[in-house]
């Protein structure tokens, strides 16, 4: 039996889930799955049953689709590792929801988007601010005669 499957990458590659074209590896096959099969029971399949187990693995795997966004990155905790993903990207299933949610959980869930794109807004102008005073410093340029930044914090 093929353990590769079960295991994951060792190494950097690990902060990407198995199968991901990131991680090394690339994406599973139904054929990889019925490797996995011992020969006996293999053997035992015939043409027309190894098609038919084959079309549902096929099913079953994932069809991974273009991503506008594909942030992921592993962090090691002294007792774990976590990882964290966040895709952008257009809907592309085809079912909807099996249940209305919530007035809370539509409140949640705004509430997380409001917070989520305020956090990335105050990332994004506070890197341009001190982009533009590193630029500013290493230009020589002074906006006020005799007075740093790095003085008012001595």
């Amino acid at each position: 039996m093929n353990d590769s499957l079960n295991n994951p990458p060792t190494g950097d590659s690990s902060a990407f889930p198995p199968g991901d074209a990131r991680s090394g590896q690339s994406l599973r096959s139904p054929e990889d799955y019925l490797d996995q099969l011992s020969a006996d029971t293999r053997a035992a399949l015939n043409a027309d049953q190894l098609a038919e187990v084959q079309r549902v693995i096929a099913l079953a795997l994932p069809n991974p689709a273009p991503k506008v966004l594909d942030v992921r990155f592993g962090i090691n905790v002294l007792f774990a590792r976590y990882f964290v993903v966040f895709f952008l990207g257009k809907e592309r299933r085809k079912n909807a929801r099996d249940r209305k949610l919530s007035w809370l959980e539509r409140l949640g869930n705004g509430a997380i988007a409001v917070l989520l794109l305020l956090s990335m807004n105050l990332f994004v102008s506070l890197s341009l601010v001190i982009l533009l005073y590193l630029i500013k410093s290493a230009v020589g340029i002074d906006l006020f005669d005799d007075k740093h930044l790095s003085d008012q914090f001595n």
